[in-house]
């Protein structure tokens, strides 16, 4: 009874699979990174980049693999009670539309394609997962009983209610954007991946709070934390492995799709809309400015450029590591206040989670890698 107790508690569940995800794609990306070389699918340097030497991108695979091994695993172990946890998750849009923008970023690694051609893809996963049920269908009405300091009025009912296609084209917008933000952020050894990284554990952190009340989404938000935390361990700073297109592409449209199926759920939140934002606010923030940068330039939205946060804090004389830490900590904090709106436990567990990854890159840094360390001296002198 108490192992059936502990085995099918929610918690328990989010947490195994939290940490077989991170084991798949800490084991994986090392072969992942090895082919990748042999086959000479290598980012190069150039004058807009910023590492100088050849560097594998496929890292997007071993997060995709994670993911997909650790949800069928999860599946097949907890089949019989999928309708008490999937009943209102929409699993098979979320995978779907993802498989869709995996293989489009894939392809790009492998041979750039036309931006167009790009968006014209993100365009078609995002519409087959608001088909399969992604959908914003409604917002808390921010003018519902409003108070201000000098005057009260209220406008309009609690929630404002979509038409199908309006829902469609709010949906296929909030996930292109969200989807090539990351893809912006994706600029420095590792950034990428500790910003979503983040966000990941501030939608688990929300999703089991009892007013947003999704295990599922918060199982699948813990299932992508694992993934990104230990692929995080060989794309920081040196990087041994890019997280790539494929991967950026992938977790901007997980994060996106799992805000709209766990945090839109419930609409008598009425904090549902700047919840969104903090958790988003860094690469929303990022991507605003630059389309504005480039706008007023005179230059095309889709040109790169180095005008980016990260670009403008190693020209300020950070180093790539500091600025890392310093990004990390600044969408640690919105995190923080945005689980903090839903309530203090929420923000409680978001410490807590977050604070276990620490644990966990602590015990990367300092004992994997002392250790690694150790036997390479130690077999270094022998031979000398």
């Amino acid at each position: 009874m108490l192992a059936n107790k502990i085995l099918f508690n929610i918690q328990f569940v989010q947490a195994a699979a939290f940490l077989c995800a991170l084991t798949i794609a800490y084991l994986l990306t090392p072969l992942i990174q090895s082919r990748a070389m042999k086959l000479g699918l290598l980012d190069k340097p150039s004058e807009r980049k910023l590492h100088d030497k050849p560097i594998p991108r496929l890292g997007g695979v071993s997060v995709f693999a994670s993911l997909f091994l650790t949800s069928l695993l999860f599946l097949s172990a907890y089949w019989s009670y999928r309708h008490n946890l999937f009943s209102t998750f929409t699993l098979l849009g979320i995978f779907s539309g993802g498989t869709i923008i995996f293989f489009l970023g894939l392809l790009d690694d492998i041979e750039p394609l036309s931006p167009v051609l790009k968006l014209l893809i993100q365009i078609l996963a995002a519409s087959v997962a608001w088909f399969l049920g992604i959908k914003i269908l409604y917002l808390a009405n921010p003018f519902y009983h409003a108070d201000f300091y000098f005057f009260k009025f209220s406008m309009g009912g609690q929630s404002i209610h979509f038409t199908p296609l309006v829902s469609y084209f709010l949906t296929l917008m909030w996930i292109v954007v969200i989807t090539n933000a990351v893809n912006l952020v994706d600029g420095m050894d590792g950034l990428a991946t500790g910003v979503s990284l983040i966000s990941a554990i501030a939608i688990w952190a929300v999703s089991v709070d009892y007013r947003i009340n999704q295990p599922a989404g918060a199982l699948m938000a813990a299932t992508l934390a694992g993934a990104l935390l230990g692929f995080l361990r060989w794309n920081f700073n040196p990087a041994r492995i890019f997280l790539g297109d494929s991967g950026a592409y992938l977790t901007g449209f997980f994060l996106s799709a799992l805000a709209i199926s766990c945090v839109t759920k419930k609409i008598a939140v009425a904090v549902i809309a700047p919840v969104l934002f903090l958790i988003f606010a860094f690469p929303i923030g990022d991507t605003l400015f630059a389309v504005i940068r480039r706008t007023l330039s005179r230059k095309s939205i889709l040109e790169p450029d180095k005008g980016h946060l990260h670009h403008r804090m190693l020209a300020f004389g950070f180093s790539q590591k500091i600025a890392s830490y310093l990004l990390y900590l600044l969408s640690a904090l919105l995190g923080l206040l945005a689980s903090y709106l839903i309530s203090l436990r929420s923000s409680c567990r978001f410490l807590i989670l977050s604070l276990v990854v620490i644990f966990i890159a602590l015990f990367y840094a300092c004992i994997i890698n002392w250790r690694r360390q150790k036997i390479f001296r130690n077999l270094f002198m022998k031979t000398k």
